[in-house]
């Protein structure tokens, strides 16, 4: 990709970021996130299939420049503490609950598979849990299933800020089960 067209990538994605510490996602269009990109719609559907992938996108760019090379949980602390404020607005004000729950899980999932696959030099109990489980898939699904409970939970109790040090706190002990 060029440097022209990484810029208007990258204009996409923020103006996305910038709506949504706005508004919930759900009431983001793409006319609004290419109006606010200063690009056409034509322009935003050559980078992005469509407003899911541009969110799966920016999720993905942002954790990988936010908090590199850290054990996955850590990385996901990290990023929720960091980016709850445009998180929590990830929770739909109109839409079904359940189309966002499978964009989080399909994210969520990815990232973990990506890792898993990789070759990390980065001590991550919970990726070599998962290496050496008999059925890797179901494995994948039960963490990802954790990270997701732990987001569903702020979300449903409508929280403004998440309490940092429980946070921390619960994800230090299931690192620790996943230590033995």
């Amino acid at each position: 990709m060029g440097r022209a067209q990484e810029r208007t990538r990258h204009q996409i994605m923020t103006a996305f970021l910038d709506l949504l510490e706005q508004k919930y996602y759900d009431m983001i269009s793409v006319s609004q996130i290419s109006e606010e990109s200063f690009v056409t719609r034509s322009t935003f559907y050559r980078y992005f299939k469509d407003k899911t992938a541009l969110l799966m996108t920016v999720i993905e760019d942002t954790v990988e420049k936010t908090v590199p090379d850290q054990p996955l949980l850590t990385q996901y602390v990290t990023y929720v503490e960091q980016y709850w404020p445009l998180l929590r607005h990830l929770s739909p004000s109109r839409q079904s609950r359940a189309d966002l729950h499978d964009i989080l899980n399909q994210i969520l999932w990815e990232m973990i598979e990506r890792r898993v696959q990789g070759s990390s030099t980065v001590e991550d109990p919970v990726i070599d849990m998962i290496r050496q489980a008999k059925h890797r898939n179901i494995m994948i699904s039960a963490v990802e299933g954790i990270m997701m409970g732990i987001l569903e939970r702020y979300v449903s109790e409508g929280a403004e800020n998440i309490n940092a040090t429980e946070l921390e706190e619960t994800v230090q002990e299931l690192v620790a089960k996943f230590s033995k």
